[in-house]
């Protein structure tokens, strides 16, 4: 699918040509008829009579979008139109008529309206799929149709060339989808923030814009009595033109997404006045060709000399590995060499660094600097070091960039003439005449043992650890791209290149640029130290991502979507449906020769393994499926009495348990469906079906499914029938929380709180059944504290709180007093204690509830430690106590030694993350307990190794990164924070990013943002900054909620325009600066209404009403001045000493107006 780059202005694509990317849910398989229809009779229909078998969401399908026809069509003819040339042809064709009558498109067969009712036909993908389920050869490939559950699994696989858009292919278990695809860049706002000193570029052009200046003229026209003299300025900002090539060799497909990437920066960074992206093509007669497509017509092709600009309003990027024919011929040379005479001119390097001695463009080490000169457009210099290569006397020196913020940022800066005289830097050194290059070819073949061993001997780390996660997927480049996006999120298009450059993979045979294969053993041979839960990681990421962006708008990448149609795996049939249904949609998409899979027995070897699943069933991919003696061995044990069955079946979930092996799991649950199919008649062993119920509970937190979740409820219902079984009971009160969290999840909180309601009822009645020893009282007390919880979390209601306070406190006082209580009870009793903490509106209940908890914990802790419990428990127990102590206050000494002493046992990067964080915030407390500014400087470095130690794809890493900004946003804040407020940017822009619009949290978050943007501009008068906080703070503000919260907002949105009118003087900026003040003030005092501690609400609407009296006092307007101080005074007045310093200076600037004391 063709991708459009957003932006302005860029003549590298023509429009998307593909329908839309949307994906409807799975639909039955279409060779299979729907089980209540009757069988067709024995007498074949005509043609005429036989119904068209169109899918009912294809007769719904929108109109063709004639503008991509368009466009398809001219490319299809060989052309390249650009923007400008396409809009001439559409403003042309407005006025064009045809020169031959249009012939009548001929009516509906059966005589009905036509366009009404006109149902869009089905393109014949491949042959038809027949009524009876077969292949057309007698192959049955889909078994008997029976009822599908709406949640199955949808797998993902890679389509060559299969257009998205909903049309259902043959066999209806392919679905062509569109797939949103992987940056190629990591953090691409972190880029375009580095190169925002381009902004700042001017030419040495003369200007070619030019302006009214009102003033001069005003001042010319005066002099000259009264005749009309107009004066013009230059306006020399956004003259530049940003110039993107690519050299088009085989090697350089894999980053054209990376092209497209570099090209949307720079169209929103908004320095130039257009962005140009062309690709560089060798022709047969020697020269240079450029084109608008990687893969051009002929027709396509124009000469190189159009990319020369002599005006010097050019800056030319060239994206290249530096190794294709054009590097060989020197013809790369020497067009670099040619337009670096006319205006600034840099090849940026995929490859890693320590490659680039081994390209057609080695580099030298050294220093680049601007030339000496008044205009800032004065050309580079480099100086060089004591390594690189020598210079020949005419060559002339191109810099040489890694695709990395840091990088990039310093060229920007250096164009600009901001930052340091000198940058270290790396240089190719390119000649008029550079002559071409032989290289030998290479006939020897490298054992694959040595080959991975001398991959992973010079790969990075990422590299290394990508290629063992692309072993686990099919090596199409989006997918790829997916891969390394999901698992290395860090990581760039240097460890990608590292592992296509390596010798491990080579390019796949076919016209298809992005598909890549294995060489013979290398799979194998990597797959070693890939364990099957880290396949199934790389699945789930894969999926989570592709689920989270499904839809969105941006380039994606075809597919094929598979249903599942059967249940379970190990259905060879159903698997040989799905493998033909891929292979035949994949031959008639793309045309290529797939005549080796007519053979059934290649079928499972040559098919694509899927790259992600969406909907349900995520885990069953990448598992091996039991052996033929394992299923016997299954049947046999299902067959034996039921108290075996469940003895086995524990055995298994004890293992799965224990080792992770979700197979296991599966066995157990397979086990003890057999056993229950056997047992369903007679009903008489209750321990079998709460088994079966528990089983599958766990089952469905791994996978999900409402099928598995339908069924754990029959088998509980089962269980508690027969009398007397408290156990089942138990199980029930599970299967009910389990179908709490599910209707929670999908949003219905009404559905989910009488759930667990049900749950507490029959926690509540194991309780109190007679004969349960102690430590089945206590499992199930903890157990209905869970559900207790749950119901506060979902409802707010705090005496749900109390209730399992009590409830613990009561069961404590009952323990026998000879005996120790475990450490599971003083540690519920803490955790109860520290919600409830939370939950208190006062300060003096809230410590008292901060007091006690932390007392339990204590108590906990030393339980745990008799126990002789592990580190991490013990981690977990001296973690909770931290917190407690923080809410106290005044205990931070202990804190830290407890803080400290974690830190030695754990060796776990989460948990060391998670003690990080505690002493980040013993550092913040320390601080507003009267510490120095260090203390927030060594608090936002424990934060940055919290962030480091988390995956950024984990839920509590976005609340990490918005704990360091607002520690880097406390810090400057404060006496010489200019030193910190750029970082407090971009680490809160991160957290933005992070941050899902459905985050309560997002007002709170966008907030710090403009606030450290309002920081920043009084830091360096950057007024980018101040039009950046505005617009955040206006974000902001439209989701807030909360009074206090919203007071907060308009307080700093106020300051920004504030700020604004200082900077240009518009007296429109004081109109929006006293109105954002009023509405802060009146926010804060709503707030202040319902707070038990109104005081610092009546503070903040105190300021603010002082403020919006300074901004009127500003635009001369003294009674709407006077009036504002006299609501700021009457504000300090209900304050503790009634407002100090602030009140007096309120009262003086009264008394400056009015005369009021």
């Amino acid at each position: 699918m063709a991708e459009q780059i957003p932006g302005p202005r860029s003549a590298a694509d023509p429009p998307d040509q593909g329908p839309g990317t949307g994906l409807g849910p799975p639909a039955a398989p279409a060779a299979s008829p729907p089980a209540a229809e009757p069988p067709p009779p024995p007498v074949e229909p005509s043609p005429a009579a036989e119904p068209s078998p169109v899918e009912p969401s294809l007769a719904a399908e929108p109109p063709p979008d004639l503008l991509a026809e368009v466009v398809g069509a001219l490319s299809r003819a060989g052309l390249d139109p650009a923007d400008t040339e396409l809009a001439d042809a559409l403003w042309l064709a407005r006025w064009s008529r045809p020169t031959v009558p249009l012939p009548e498109e001929p009516g509906p067969a059966d005589g009905s309206a036509g366009d009404g009712g006109r149902t869009a036909p089905v393109p014949d993908y491949a042959r038809p799929a027949r009524s009876d389920s077969t292949d057309g050869t007698g192959n049955r490939l889909v078994p008997p149709p029976k009822e599908l559950p709406d949640d199955r699994m949808v797998s993902l696989y890679p389509g060559d060339g299969v257009r998205g858009g909903g049309r259902l292919l043959p066999g209806a278990a392919a679905l062509g989808v569109a797939i949103p695809e992987a940056a190629a860049l990591p953090r691409l706002l972190e880029l375009q923030s580095a190169l925002r000193p381009l902004q700042r570029y001017r030419s040495p052009a003369r200007p070619l814009r030019q302006v009214l200046d009102e003033t001069a003229t005003a001042e010319r026209t005066a002099r000259a009595a009264g005749l009309l003299l107009p004066v013009f300025r230059p306006v020399s900002r956004g003259d530049a033109s940003m110039q993107l090539l690519m050299d088009a060799s085989s090697s350089m497909y894999v980053w054209d997404r990376m092209l497209r990437e570099l090209s949307g920066v720079f169209e929103r960074l908004g320095a130039f006045h257009e962005v140009l992206v062309r690709y560089l093509h060798g022709t047969p007669d020697g020269n240079l060709a450029v084109s608008g497509r990687f893969d051009p017509e002929p027709a396509g092709l124009r000469s190189a000399e159009q990319l020369s600009d002599p005006t010097g309003r050019r800056i030319t990027l060239l994206v290249s590995d530096c190794v294709g024919p054009l590097w060989r011929s020197g013809r790369a040379h020497r067009l670099l060499h040619r337009l670096a005479r006319h205006g600034p001119v840099a090849v940026l390097q995929p490859l890693p660094a320590r490659l680039w001695a081994r390209t057609r463009l080695p580099v030298s080490y050294g220093t680049l600097h601007r030339a000496e000169g008044l205009v800032l457009s004065s050309p580079l210099r480099f100086s060089a070091g004591a390594t690189g290569a020598a210079a020949a006397p005419d060559a002339l020196p191109v810099p040489v960039l890694p695709p990395t913020a840091e990088a990039l940022g310093a060229w920007a800066r250096l164009l600009a003439g901001m930052g340091a005289g000198q940058v270290p830097a790396a240089v190719g050194w390119v000649r008029a005449d550079q002559p071409a290059t032989h290289v030998p070819p290479r006939h020897t073949t490298v054992p694959v043992p040595a080959l991975v061993g001398r991959f992973r001997a010079a790969a990075s780390p990422a590299a290394a650890q990508l290629a063992v996660y692309l072993a686990a997927a099919p090596l199409f480049l989006p997918v790829m791209q997916l891969v390394q996006r999901t698992m290395l999120p860090d990581s760039g298009p240097a460890e990608l290149a590292e592992v296509l450059l390596s010798g491990l993979v080579v390019r796949a045979q076919g016209d298809d640029h992005r598909w890549y294969e294995f060489a013979d053993g290398v799979r194998d041979a990597l797959l070693g130290p890939l364990g099957r839960d880290e396949a199934l990681l790389v699945l789930k990421h894969c999926s989570e991502y592709v689920e989270q962006r499904f839809g969105k708008s941006g380039p994606n990448f075809p597919a094929l979507a598979i249903t599942q149609l059967t249940q379970g795996p190990g259905d060879l049939i159903a698997d040989a449906a799905v493998r033909t249904a891929v292979q035949e949609a994949a031959r008639a998409s793309a045309g290529r020769d797939f005549g080796r899979y007519d053979d059934p027995a290649s079928l499972a070897a040559e098919s694509p393994q899927p790259f992600a699943e969406v909907a349900a069933r995520v885990l069953e991919r990448f598992m091996p499926l039991p052996e033929d003696g394992t299923r016997a061995a299954l049947a046999a044990a299902a067959a034996a009495r039921p108290s075996t069955v469940v003895q086995r079946a524990r055995d298994l979930a004890a293992l799965f348990a224990d080792d992770g092996m979700v197979q296991n799991l599966l066995d157990a649950v397979q086990l003890l469906r057999r056993a229950a199919e056997q047992e369903r008649v007679r009903g008489l062993d209750p321990e079998l079906w709460s088994e079966l119920a528990q089983q599958l509970i766990t089952l469905w937190r791994l996978r999900g499914g409402a099928d598995l979740l339908r069924e754990a409820q029959e088998a509980a219902e089962t269980a508690v029938a027969h009398p007397g079984s408290v156990p089942a009971r138990a199980v029930r009160a599970r299967v009910f929380q389990a179908a709490a969290e599910d209707r929670a999840a999908v949003g219905d909180t009404r559905g989910a709180l009488e759930l667990l309601r049900r749950a507490d009822r029959e926690f509540t009645a194991v309780c109190a059944a007679p004969g349960l020893d102690t430590q089945q009282v206590l499992g199930a007390t903890l157990e209905r504290v869970q559900v207790l919880e749950v119901q506060w979390e979902l409802s707010g209601d705090a005496g749900l709180l109390q209730e399992t306070v009590g409830m613990l406190e009561a069961f404590s006082d009952s323990w026998p007093p000879t005996a120790r209580r475990p450490s599971a009870l003083p540690m519920a009793h803490g955790r109860a204690l520290l919600r409830l903490s939370g939950a208190a509106r006062e300060r003096e209940r809230e410590q008292v509830y901060a007091e006690q908890a932390a007392a339990s914990f204590t108590a906990g802790l030393a339980a745990l430690e008799r126990e002789g419990a592990g580190p991490e428990a013990r981690t977990d127990a001296a973690l909770a106590l931290v917190d407690a102590q923080l809410l106290v206050g005044g205990r931070l000494v202990e804190a830290q030694r407890l803080v400290d002493r974690a830190l030695a046992e754990t060796r776990d990067r989460l948990l060391r993350a998670g003690i990080l964080v505690r002493a980040g915030r013993i550092r913040v407390a320390r601080h507003a307990e009267g510490g120095p500014p260090g203390e927030l400087e060594a608090a936002a470095g424990r934060f940055e190794e919290a962030c480091r130690l988390t995956p950024r794809d984990r839920v509590e890493y976005r609340d990490l990164v918005a704990e360091w900004g607002a520690a880097l946003l406390d810090r400057s804040a404060l006496v010489g924070g200019e030193l910190f407020v750029n970082r407090a940017v971009l680490v809160l822009r991160d957290c933005r990013m992070e941050t899902p619009e459905s985050d309560p949290q997002l007002p709170e978050r966008l907030l710090m943002l403009g606030s450290a943007l309002v920081l920043r501009y009084k830091a360096e008068r950057d007024l980018v900054d101040l039009r950046e906080a505005e617009y955040v703070l206006g974000l902001a503000a439209q989701p807030a909620e909360d009074p206090g919260q919203v007071a907060r907002i308009w307080f700093e949105l106020g300051e920004s325009h504030w700020l604004g009118h200082q900077h240009a003087g518009r007296s429109e900026r004081l109109d929006q600066a006293a109105d954002a003040y009023r509405r802060a003030a009146d926010a804060a005092t709503t707030a202040a209404r319902d707070l038990p501690e109104p005081g610092p609400m009546i503070r903040l609407a105190a300021q603010a009403h002082h403020r919006r009296g300074v901004v009127y006092e500003s635009a001369r307007r003294p009674r709407a001045a006077a009036e504002a101080y006299r609501a700021a005074l009457a504000g300090w007045r209900r304050l503790p000493e009634e407002g100090g310093e602030a009140a007096r200076l309120t009262a003086a600037r009264l008394e400056a107006l009015t005369g009021e004391g």
